[in-house]
């Protein structure tokens, strides 16, 4: 019995086509068991593909391997030239459906000078917003947030080439606490919706209320007060986690003062920053003791 083979695609249909290409057969001569009919997901993302297993229908007509004549030998010159006339059409390779990975590239632009005012390399050129794209960035943020349960307002502005979107209403407090952290989530998920229907490159900013203001005044009177106390007690001081842009914030309010340092530590997306004088905020690796030292030492006494 020949195992069946398994397809898929962004729906059934799709599935079957790649099942057609693969096996050489119209979709009549399948036979096709359906194992998952896929999902479209929420705004085009965490959608599942359709998933079948095909394989070629028995006919009556086929012969029975176990009767099947042995060929007659063939002269290689002939082989050869019958070998080329039956050679099958080349297979269609099945590709899987490529998801946008989540990685911290939509942070990029924003994090430009992060190491202390180190030379970034040059941006590529953002064409203008369409109204198209602005009154989709405008929708879909509504969605969101009204199935989130905070409906809200929402206005853009378009500045630079860049969309700078404005929530207001009565969940300005629920979308702006713990530092905010909702609000980039949210900021995240819309960069990854949008990106799924426009091919350009489109960057925007969203805030709620004056949060990102009163957010970026919050981070620098912190940065420099830090600072102060670096260089009073010489000792380094650290600012917890933060996203790509914030961290921006403190590294460029600090560039200016030549007499300290500051440099983002961690890994992924958030980041702790140290504040340090320098040469004095290098991580040392603690040396490793040598196994059976102590048992060398007991031995010599």
């Amino acid at each position: 019995m020949t195992p069946k083979l398994e397809f898929k695609g962004k729906d059934v249909d799709e599935a079957i086509t790649q099942a057609c290409a693969k096996l050489h057969v119209p979709r009549e001569e399948l036979d096709i068991e359906i194992i998952s009919t896929g999902t479209s997901g929420i705004f085009g993302l965490c959608r599942k593909q359709a998933v079948i297993r095909a394989t070629k229908k028995k006919t009556g007509t086929e012969p029975d391997s176990r009767q099947e004549q042995k060929p007659e030998p063939v002269a290689p010159a002939v082989a050869s030239r019958q070998t080329a006339r039956r050679a099958p059409p080349p297979e269609v390779k099945v590709e899987e459906e490529q998801t946008a990975s989540i990685g911290s590239e939509e942070w990029q632009d924003e994090e430009t000078g992060e190491n202390g005012g180190d030379s970034a390399e040059p941006r590529e050129q953002i064409e203008p917003l369409t109204p198209e794209i602005l009154s989709q960035i405008k929708s879909d943020l509504e969605q969101l947030l009204t199935l989130m349960g905070f409906p809200s307002d929402i206005s853009l502005e378009e500045k630079n080439n860049k969309a700078l979107v404005k929530i207001t209403g009565e969940h300005i407090t629920e979308l702006t606490t713990r530092d905010g952290q909702a609000l980039d989530s949210i900021q995240y998920l819309m960069r990854k919706i949008i990106s799924k229907k426009f091919p350009q490159k489109i960057m925007f900013a969203i805030d709620a209320g004056d949060f990102r203001e009163s957010r970026r005044a919050e981070l620098q009177e912190l940065a420099l007060k830090l600072a102060a106390e670096v260089k009073e007690t010489e000792k380094t001081r650290t600012i917890p986690p933060l996203n790509p842009a914030e961290r921006r914030i403190v590294h460029l309010v600090l560039q200016e003062d030549k007499t300290i340092r500051s440099r983002s530590v961690g890994d992924g997306l958030f980041k702790k920053i140290l504040i340090y004088l320098p040469g004095k905020g290098r991580i040392r690796k603690r040396p490793q003791r040598r196994k059976g030292r102590k048992e060398n030492l007991t031995n010599s006494e």
